[in-house]
């Protein structure tokens, strides 16, 4: 029993040794834990990088000259096995050859393996950049979800200070019931507007768990407060990273890389291969023994139908892969021009919003409030100033939600940070 225990002990000690991604749920979710938790759980680059891992192994394998032969043979004359001695033709024997390609096929196969290891690589750098991005992009889905709850929590506590001022204005007759059962209604349409937030945040954090391969179920702390990310000022400097940094294109490079070189391996197949052998045969005491030494060569003879092919088909794969990567160029810097687009756009409204909307609209409810109390407007011009200043400031932490994530689905294709 006493072993057992100790057991168990030893067992907790060395799990709270573990590196633990997961954090109370009472404390903030931080951007930061969650993408370093993405690189290490994720699944699919869990695959992705197997996959490059394995590609790695191949470039020796297409490098190395085929595994050599060993022959034994028993020759007999007049049974089915030899008899030694009794003819000279009876031997028993063995050999060895191997097989030698033409000089030059077993490097550029290595070279067409190593080029297609080193675009697994790059496929792998995109496949977490675009993790990394769908991570930022549902995390600030989560934050604007959860600033909108804190915002409509902050209404539903001015309306029903305006539902207290216009009972009070009631109860000694200098207001109307429809005014109280106007705030009723309006602090019932802000339920519902609350359900379809409380959904979105739902979803994003199920859709964050499913990146870093926990429950959908899992909860999340709150998120925690961001800062805006500068403003990139020049989109030709996003061109230039795109081209230069961007893991897609230069995976795409790589694949011009290996039909060229496949071009070339597919040439060399006119070229013969060869093989050499030895061969020693064991004829008996009363004989002397024999020795073989052989010399093969593979002849390309139907290279009208063969060769001739290969190579036209390899030309015609590296005039594709030369095509495609100039198409994914193309395409790479339409969408650094978009995104561009689009963060710009956010950035000004945000700007807007913080600088001059909200705070007018902030103003001009007080003053509503000031001139309901004294009766100078009506319930109708209060809610309607209430209900402006909530579509604002709502519309602010949309607008900067969509300019961090403009910036986030720009990472993968500049091949770098955006958001610090």
């Amino acid at each position: 029993m006493l072993r057992t225990s100790s057991h168990y002990l030893v067992i907790a000690l060395l799990l709270l040794r573990l590196p633990v991604f997961g954090q109370p749920r009472d404390e903030p979710a931080r951007l930061a834990s969650l993408l370093d938790e993405a690189r290490f759980s994720n699944p699919h680059l869990k695959a992705a990088r197997a996959g490059w891992e394995a590609a790695t192994k191949r470039p020796s394998q297409e490098g190395t000259l085929p595994d050599p032969r060993i022959s034994v043979r028993d020759f007999g004359v007049g049974q089915p096995f030899s008899a030694l001695n009794t003819s000279n033709f009876a031997f028993l024997s063995l050999g060895v050859s191997q097989e030698i390609p033409f000089p030059g096929k077993l490097r550029l196969r290595e070279n067409a393996a190593l080029e297609e290891a080193r675009a697994e690589e790059q496929r792998y750098r995109q496949l977490e950049l675009d993790v990394l991005s769908q991570v930022k992009l549902h995390y600030y889905d989560y934050y604007y979800a959860a600033k909108a709850l804190e915002t409509v929590a902050k209404d539903r506590d001015l309306l029903e200070r305006f539902v207290k001022i216009a009972e009070a204005r009631y109860s000694v007759g200098r207001g109307i019931q429809q005014d109280i059962l106007r705030s009723q209604l309006e602090l019932t349409l802000l339920h519902d507007r609350e359900e379809g937030f409380l959904q979105r945040r739902d979803s994003a954090v199920a859709a964050i768990n499913t990146l870093l391969d926990r429950s959908p179920d899992d909860p999340l702390g709150p998120p925690e407060e961001l800062e805006q990310a500068p403003f990139p000022t020049e989109v030709t400097d996003l061109y230039q990273s795109a081209q230069q940094y961007s893991p897609a294109l230069r995976a795409q490079e790589h694949e011009v890389s290996r039909s060229a070189v496949a071009l070339n391996l597919s040439r060399k197949e006119y070229r013969p291969d060869f093989r050499v052998g030895f061969e020693w045969q064991r004829t008996g005491s009363m004989f002397r023994d024999y020795y073989v030494a052989a010399f093969e060569a593979k002849i390309p003879l139907y290279f009208w139908r063969k060769q001739r092919l290969g190579v036209e088909e390899a030309a015609s794969k590296l005039v594709e892969a030369r095509h495609t990567y100039q198409a994914k160029t193309r395409d790479l810097l339409f969408e650094v021009k978009d995104y561009y687009l689009m963060a710009r756009a956010a950035d000004r409204l945000v700007s807007l919003y913080k600088s001059a909307i909200i705070p007018q609209a902030t103003l001009a409810l007080e003053s509503a409030i000031s001139a309901y109390e004294v009766g100078s407007v009506d319930f109708l011009t209060l809610i309607s100033a209430a209900n402006v200043l909530l579509d604002y400031e709502l519309e602010y932490y949309k607008q900067f939600a969509a300019y961090q994530q403009a910036l986030a689905r720009m990472e993968p294709t500049v091949g770098r940070t955006l958001i610090p």
